[in-house]
């Protein structure tokens, strides 16, 4: 199973073409966020202000339903307390230690990101994208 983060997924809601392109090399993998990735996207589309709010939230809605969706529940938790060391817990934001629990307690094998590093001992590998500017 392979993960997508918050900015590779607003990547794709905006056409990045490096994006697109990491989504077709990745066919015939189970594509999976989890919900903290999703309550990101759909706060951020809040934010954008009215005008154009019921297609962000319709692109966010086909998004979802290509994706497994990833709980953050009590194993996603259990999870952060096995993976992360003394020296990792304090720097990093609770969201990200959700959506990290979530992808190891679900056997996910990769996260594809446009974000810092991942601290921790985690089993699933890290790889980061650069987004392109052309569409």
């Amino acid at each position: 199973m392979k993960a997508l983060d918050t900015p590779v997924l607003l990547a794709l809601l905006e056409g990045d073409a490096a994006a697109r392109d990491t989504i077709r090399r990745l066919r015939g993998h189970e594509l999976a966020t989890t919900e903290a990735n999703l309550l990101e996207l759909t706060a951020l589309a809040g934010m954008a202000g009215s005008r154009g709010a019921a297609a962000r939230r319709s692109a966010i809605a086909r998004l979802r339903r290509k994706l497994t969706v990833l709980p953050i529940d009590a194993r996603a938790i259990e999870e952060c307390g096995r993976r992360l060391t003394a020296k990792d817990g304090p720097r990093v934001p609770l969201h990200l230690l959700a959506i990290w629990g979530a992808l190891e307690a679900n056997g996910c094998d990769e996260l594809f990101t446009v974000g810092p590093p991942v601290p921790g001992n985690w089993r699933f590998r890290v790889t980061q994208l650069t987004r392109s500017k052309r569409k």
